[in-house]
């Protein structure tokens, strides 16, 4: 367990910052009504730990980011997603009975330029929220336009009934060196697990079949993981979406990173959006 020397709580948009020796400390945000998120740039002491590589402009271009207003209680809640139709992104869900509104930016890359980016609403209402768990479509208030920089990614086949395991997977995350909403976006790739692999990492999880692991042994600690954003398989066919961010750990926790497994989620993805699963 690690102690912190000093601990500040801003009530408001809620920040709160932590002094630790041997961890190059960033703000620890609330994500969520409890969830308290640490997110150090890079761990001294873990080998593991690591700021992932820098995203150039176009080459996620399903990569989305989500300003989410929660009515009666305040503040902006971020978390990323993916572009998976014209009017759609699929993301994590960030509040349940909640009236939430807010806008998406999308063709995000290094954070240089805005002259990539679209900025699109979405109203009250507009997102869906999947009755058990923590996965979400957001209908945007228009359609994207299609652009080098913007475009969607498909979601596994119909009769695609992979586990992916031993596959790389890659995930888009944020960097911390400058703040959240300019800050240019990092990535990393992980071998995927078998879930029974999973279990045995995990020291108090139990990983279910609707769930997909990354390895942070084959691959590094991510320390800047954020709700929502996708695990990508590239394949000959090209890149596939296959899960949802749905677990965060401090990088200075070599736990396996843990996402939603898409596969387990077609139906409900095609009831709450326009996407057509292909065969």
């Amino acid at each position: 367990m690690q102690f912190y020397s000093a601990v500040l709580v801003v009530i408001g948009i809620v920040g709160v910052f932590a002094i630790e020796s041997g961890v190059h400390q960033l703000p620890i945000q609330l994500i969520g009504d409890l969830e308290q998120d640490l997110r150090p740039l890079v761990v001294d002491s873990n080998q593991l730990s690591t700021d992932g590589y820098d995203v150039y402009p176009g080459q996620f271009p399903y990569h989305a980011r989500l300003f989410t207003e929660r009515e009666g209680l305040g503040g902006t809640v971020l978390t990323d997603g993916s572009l998976i139709t014209p009017n759609y992104i699929l993301t994590r869900a960030a509040g349940r009975n909640l009236t939430t509104y807010g806008y998406a930016i999308l063709g995000i890359g290094d954070g240089s330029s805005k002259e990539t980016q679209q900025k699109i609403n979405f109203s009250r209402n507009a997102t869906q929220l999947h009755p058990i768990h923590d996965i979400a479509t957001v209908r945007l208030d228009h359609p994207v336009t299609f652009t080098k920089y913007v475009q969607p990614i498909r979601l596994p086949r119909l009769s695609d009934s992979r586990t992916y395991e031993m596959m790389e997977g890659t995930n888009v995350g944020m960097s911390y060196q400058r703040p959240a909403r300019e800050g240019p976006l990092i990535y990393l790739r992980n071998q995927i697990m078998s879930n029974d692999g999973c279990n045995k990492q995990h020291p108090y999880r139990s990983i279910l079949s609707n769930e997909i692991c990354t390895n942070a042994y084959v691959g590094g600690a991510l320390c800047g993981e954020v709700y929502g954003s996708g695990l990508i398989v590239e394949d000959e066919n090209g890149s596939t979406l296959v899960g949802v961010m749905s677990a965060i750990y401090g990088c200075d926790l070599n736990y396996p990173m843990i996402f939603y497994r898409l596969s387990e989620y077609r139906e409900w993805i095609s009831t709450n959006s326009d996407y057509v699963f292909d065969f």
